[in-house]
């Protein structure tokens, strides 16, 4: 965000997280900004106006905001507001809007009060982006959610051995603690089960792009096993449940889409 001195008028790029119309037609938003904290905004008579877009209050959009910025206010009071990307193929139909509507309040709950989130910004970002250009595929969801445990610090690329070290490249089998994501390799101990395969499976998704993964043939048992698996690891982190979790989950049917 730009801009210095209270009552100065700043602009800022980003994702609507949350908003709220109220019935004289004033929009409450809460945006995910490229660069700065996540702020609070008020947009007034934005349902009446003829001249801003009410799709740029929509939680998924991309939004540009001129607001005036007061030292010690939680909500600021926006002079101009722009739509910049609505992604709507992403949105068509039901089960698009639903799967987007789930990713914002997945994101939104998954923030921690006050910093930056800049990796955050831009791992939303480019999933709204593939799902407007490319669509929606199985891997999809497994591999966001884990990319999202990553870029917040609790997921790492280095996946080891827990008893000797040993690099994932250097073993054949492991058990898997999902409380500390921490593996021991069949040398170490007997693997009961084995998930070799899914951690091999998580490591991909931490170390390669989406579109990497994407078009490759994986298993439909081991891409739920691994959604099942991030949403555990979630849970106690968000706090709550997903408003849109089951409505997700209903659309996507039993073979995730």
């Amino acid at each position: 965000m730009s801009g210095s001195g209270p009552g100065a008028l700043k602009k800022t790029t980003g994702i609507v997280m949350e908003s709220r119309i109220l019935p004289e037609g004033d929009a409450f938003l809460r945006l995910l900004p490229e660069e700065g904290e996540v702020g609070s905004f008020r947009v007034k008579g934005i349902k009446k106006s003829k001249t801003r877009p009410i799709a740029a209050v929509e939680p998924g959009s991309l939004t540009v905001l001129d607001y005036y910025f007061t030292q010690g206010r939680e909500t600021f009071n926006v002079k101009e507001i722009g739509l910049i990307r609505r992604f709507d193929k992403a949105k068509t139909g039901y089960s698009g809007t639903v799967l987007v509507s789930y990713l914002v309040e997945l994101v939104s709950s998954f923030l921690t009060e006050g910093g930056s989130h800049p990796m955050e910004y831009k791992l939303l970002l480019g999933a709204l982006k593939e799902l407007d250009e490319d669509g929606y595929k199985p891997v999809f969801l497994p591999f966001f959610k884990l990319k999202l445990l990553y870029v917040g610090g609790f997921l790492s690329k280095e996946m080891e051995c827990a008893s000797c070290g040993k690099n994932l490249s250097e073993i054949q089998s492991c058990s898997l603690d999902e409380t500390h994501f921490e593996i021991v390799c069949g040398d170490c101990g007997t693997p009961k089960p084995d998930k070799f395969g899914l951690v091999l499976f998580v490591q991909d998704c931490l170390a390669l792009r989406y579109r990497d993964l994407k078009d490759k043939k994986i298993s439909l048992e081991l891409l739920k096993e691994a959604d099942s698996l991030s949403n555990r690891a979630l849970k106690p982190l968000l706090g709550k449940r997903l408003k849109s979790e089951h409505m997700l989950y209903e659309s996507l049917g039993e073979n995730l889409g």
